[in-house]
């Protein structure tokens, strides 16, 4: 890495992802800039990095990402890439299209919009954070055998999805059509900066920022937790994890990795309840009485009888960033939320 390797931009830099984005960027030798909602989330930024904040990380307020004139002084000619984490804040949805898919889709586009107004000569690549379930097609689950991989997507369609009544069917929806809408923006716009969209499954492991109660915990690292005080192994609702550091790593080094322009990446490897628990209660003994038991050992075989599996080689292969494994992703989790519980 140079002495000045240019400025990323992330967004959403506040973010149980966002915050691990941060601190890859750093540790690769960047210097970040951070788009952030409040100067709640910038004090939250500052805090985590305190010896970089002010030289070589910066944060930007920015109320609304769909508007791409806001985004004009987030960006400077230093800036060689965009990493664009950040997604809506879904409340109550009464309209589908007005709560749920313009956000969506209008933030996507939106950054690309801004990349191409304010973007200087050195901007590279945009790096699009999308999502396993927008390759999901919960109308065929279990599908049972079924291997998903980066030729799938899930089938919606905007006037579909702008009618649909299940909230899940309409989250895996709003990820794909705003997927799909980067890619035709590309498509049809002519840019000196390509695009790489990494495609996570669900994402899991230790937050960096400073927990003080388990209540404040809202990302989905938490649904490790099921597993403590349960009285029996949960039901296997979703395959594929990634670990948030992981996830982290492979979006920034798909910014520096040439190969990875015009990609499209799955992000995740196996994941069952029973293997879950299985890793915690040999590794953290503190926890051990407070998992099921289950049938150990028997995870990965009654997952592959049960629901469908994730193939997240390609990225591996290109990238040459390897997935820790699901052990190590459980013991630092579970570690990090027994110490917060300890304190409470």
């Amino acid at each position: 890495m140079s002495d000045n390797p240019g400025t990323i931009l992330i967004t959403g830099a506040n973010g149980y992802l966002g915050l691990h984005v941060v601190d890859q960027a750093l540790k690769r030798g960047y210097n970040v800039r951070g788009t952030v909602r409040s100067q709640k989330a910038a004090n939250k930024v500052r805090a985590t990095f305190p010896n970089d904040y002010g030289s070589k990380l910066t944060t930007i307020l920015i109320g609304d990402l769909t508007k791409p004139e806001l985004l004009h002084d987030a960006f400077d000619q230093t800036t060689i890439g965009v990493i664009h984490v950040a997604s809506p804040v879904h409340g109550h949805v009464e309209d589908n299209v007005r709560d749920m898919l313009d956000p969506a889709i209008k933030g996507a586009t939106g950054i690309l919009e801004a990349s191409k107004l304010y973007g200087g000569s050195v901007l590279k690549r945009v790096v699009h954070v999308s999502s396993l379930a927008a390759m999901l097609d919960n109308s065929k689950d279990p599908r049972i055998g079924y291997v998903y991989d980066e030729s799938d997507w899930n089938p919606a369609t905007f006037e579909e999805a702008a009618s649909l009544k299940d909230r899940g069917s309409l989250y895996l929806a709003s990820k794909a059509l705003s997927e799909k809408a980067v890619w035709a923006w590309m498509k049809d716009n002519q840019t000196k900066f390509d695009l790489s969209c990494l495609n996570p499954a669900l994402v899991l492991g230790p937050h960096l920022e400073d927990i003080g109660n388990l209540d404040e915990i809202t990302s989905t690292s938490k649904l490790l937790w099921q597993i403590v005080d349960a009285k029996e192994i949960p039901e296997l609702q979703w395959a594929g994890v990634v670990d948030v550091r992981d996830t982290a790593a492979m979006l920034v080094a798909a910014l520096d990795t040439p190969a990875a322009g015009g990609q499209r990446f799955l992000l995740g490897h196996h994941f069952d309840w029973q293997s879950a628990a299985d890793a915690a209660r040999e590794a953290l003994p503190e926890v051990k009485n407070r998992v099921p038991v289950g049938i150990p050992g028997s995870g990965k075989t009654v997952a592959l009888e049960n629901l469908y599996q994730v193939d997240g080689n390609k990225i591996v292969e290109v990238l040459g960033v390897e997935y820790r494994p699901l052990q190590a992703t459980v013991k630092d989790t579970l570690q990090q939320f027994l110490e917060i519980e300890s304190r409470q």
